[in-house]
């Protein structure tokens, strides 16, 4: 029954609500078989008993769930054959081991002070086994307490002697600092000092952002920072007990978040998937991870039903509205684009260089880029696959421009087989997956857009920002022949840097792309201004 057709809502007993299939691994396959193998028929008296017969596992099986309107959930496995397995015991084993859904919506907390005495006479009240009974700010107390190795009923029992105070307070020290870490684990916007405060039974939780020097009681700080702290904390004590290996389904995370907070949240979300799969439904732009287009599906309503699209291209205007967002656009600007040629480019540096090289060569009568050719900036090569299948799924007249590097091989692989083969099996729209390394002619292995000037132009530019005297001879010969990767490892090596801050470089690059007036003007030996 659709769900906008409540008036036939008397007669859908029986109608099919959802069907989910899950494909079980191989280890998977004979566990199964062991549990559920049909076990032969007795011996009669006098005869030897029969050895069960060993089962030719199936390269494939399934375990198909249905939920009727009306009935409950009936657990059906495929891919054996008929008469191997027990009915009975193999629906019991794929109702054990099919995943569990656990639905997360509320991870708020006031931040208020607790009296730990009355949190202990809660908790006896619903049961010490119940402990989702309480409310969720209880909660969230009890999972704090756990993650810093605090038991309730012992840490108030040393609150009563001095002696107990005493151990108690470098307990509490020690939890501060146990917090304070885990915490730093999951947000890296700034560093935040977390004090659990102890007077008599009160419970109150500070926190002190670096530089400040003033810790602030929680229930002070920003509904953002609350629900991450909440979010962190919960989650953490969550996917290491009994929502290890579950399906989280989370509504809206991180709506109270900026957005490096949000970035930081996606970041989390790769930890926590380690060990378990995670849903979410989201309306903010800057919550579609661009580095993983494969794992985007839209929410339509059709005919009133509910449907899933999986890609990042929808008929309708407001799941397009986030996609467009996320990747810079505006809906006037993405129709813009559907009349252009359209070159997706690792970043906005590239486009620079590439718009400031094709000015300067056109205007000394030489090829350029065509004036129909749009650049569109990705954030980094791991982002140009949500780029291109956009690009893609509006059937425009696009392609993308790839370093030869390690990140751009992965780019171009996973471009390759989410989208460029489907649309060559269908032998209609072509999309140009274009190395920058062979549209320059060189013969380096590894090649980006700095890669196109000589040698000593990017090195001057690097000396003029740090401060710094590099020669061409410091270069390393092996490993990498990319400029940037070959400087890098003088700055570590000698200069004592962690990394070559790139986007400071383009910064220098562009002073000198200033200078330059004419085609003459460029460093000798650029490459494709010959």
């Amino acid at each position: 029954m659709a769900r906008g057709q409540w008036e036939g809502r008397n007669d859908a007993e029986g109608e099919l609500v959802c069907h989910a299939r899950f494909r079980l691994s191989k280890d998977e396959t004979a566990a199964l078989a062991a549990a559920a193998a049909n076990e032969p028929e007795a011996a009669a008296e006098g005869e030897e008993p029969v050895a069960p017969a060993a089962i030719d596992l199936p390269s494939v099986a399934f375990i198909d769930l249905h939920k009727y309107y009306g009935y409950a959930t009936d657990f059906d496995v495929e891919g054996f054959p008929t008469g191997v397995l027990d009915i009975t015991r193999a629906t019991a084993w794929a109702q054990a081991n099919v995943p569990k859904f656990v639905y997360i919506h509320d991870y708020d907390m006031s931040g208020a002070q607790v009296e730990l005495t009355q949190l202990r006479d809660r908790w006896d009240q619903v049961g010490r086994k119940n402990r989702h009974q309480l409310s969720n700010e209880d909660q969230t107390i009890l999972i704090i307490l756990d993650l810093a190795n605090i038991e309730l009923d012992d840490f108030l029992k040393k609150g009563e002697s001095a002696e107990g105070r005493t151990i108690r307070s470098f307990d509490k020290r020690s939890a501060s600092a146990y917090l304070t870490k885990q915490f730093g684990d999951l947000w890296r916007q700034k560093d935040v000092k977390f004090d659990i405060e102890i007077d008599g039974p009160t419970l109150n939780i500070l926190a002190e952002d670096e530089g400040i020097g003033m810790p602030v009681r929680l229930k002070r700080r920003s509904t953002g920072f609350r629900w991450y702290v909440s979010f962190a904390w919960k989650f953490t004590h969550a996917t290491n007990g009994e929502f290890k290996d579950c399906v989280l389904l989370l509504e809206e995370p991180g709506v109270h978040l900026h957005s490096t907070g949000q970035r930081d949240l996606l970041k989390v979300f790769e930890r926590l998937a380690e060990h378990n799969t995670i849903l979410y439904t989201t309306h903010l732009a800057s919550m579609v991870d661009q580095a993983h287009p494969e794992r985007v599906r839209i929410i339509e309503s059709r005919d009133n039903h509910v449907a899933v699209t999986q890609g990042i291209v929808s008929t309708q205007r407001a799941p397009m509205a986030v996609i467009e967002q996320s990747l810079g656009l505006t809906g006037d600007h993405s129709g813009i684009l559907g009349s252009r040629q359209v070159l997706i480019v690792e970043g906005g540096g590239d486009a620079v260089v590439l718009h400031k090289l094709s000015g300067l060569l056109k205007a000394a009568g030489k090829e350029g880029l065509s004036d129909r050719i749009h650049l569109w900036p990705a954030d980094g090569a791991s982002k140009t696959p949500m780029y291109a299948g956009f690009a893609i799924g509006q059937g425009w007249d696009a392609g993308v421009l790839l370093d030869n590097d390690e990140a751009g091989e992965k780019a171009k692989t996973k471009i390759t087989e989410l989208y460029v083969s489907k649309i060559a099996e269908d032998g209609g729209q072509k999309f140009r997956t274009l190395m920058l390394g062979k549209a320059a002619g060189t013969k380096q292995t590894d090649f980006a857009i700095e890669d196109l000037f000589p040698p000593k132009f990017f090195i001057d530019c690097v000396n003029e920002t740090y401060g710094i005297a590099i020669k061409p001879e410091d270069l390393p010969e092996d490993g990498s022949d990319m400029i940037s990767k070959r400087v890098e490892h003088v700055l570590k090596t000698r200069h004592r840097h962690t990394q070559l801050d790139k986007k400071r470089i383009m910064g220098e690059m562009w002073k000198q792309f200033d200078t330059w007036k004419s085609v003459v003007d460029l460093p000798a030996h650029t490459a494709g201004s010959g």
